[in-house]
């Protein structure tokens, strides 16, 4: 299955041992991809800030979306932000959107923040919560 990963750029590293995990199981993973060293290096070091001048000068929305289309599924990897359990930023809650209109399923790591902004669409886009557990995505979809 063709799984596209997304979740904070804080998490990335984390989001790169899902992936290594679940090539391992089978599946083909996409991550965002960070455009250069400088943005992998700023990741690694904890000091990466997404701006919106970053996701306009390398297309970042477009090229995720267009991962969506590939994919069978989005695994939002929704780890712990500042004060935020389970964070789901604005660009995680359109990637989400994005997945649910082309009727992809949606599978969070973890469950649904309490964001008020958007917490009623997150519910209404039925994700599959995983409690943590990424052995519980399914090899294929039904």
């Amino acid at each position: 299955m063709k799984i596209v990963v997304c979740g904070s750029m804080s998490s990335y590293l984390k989001m790169g041992e899902i992936k290594k995990y679940l090539t391992s199981a089978g599946h083909t993973v996409y991550l965002p991809d960070p455009e250069d060293d400088e943005h992998v290096q700023n990741i690694i070091n904890q000091c990466y800030i997404d701006t919106h001048q970053i996701k306009i000068k390398y297309d970042y929305i477009r090229k995720h979306y267009n991962q969506i289309v590939r994919g069978d599924c989005l695994l939002v990897a929704n780890y712990d932000k500042a004060e935020v359990k389970n964070y789901i930023g604005g660009h995680t809650f359109l990637e989400m959107g994005f997945a649910y209109v082309l009727g992809k399923p949606i599978y969070l790591l973890n469950p649904i923040p309490k964001i008020s902004f958007y917490y009623h669409e997150m519910v209404a886009m039925e994700p599959v919560i995983l409690r943590g557990d990424i052995s519980r995505i399914p090899k294929s979809i039904q």
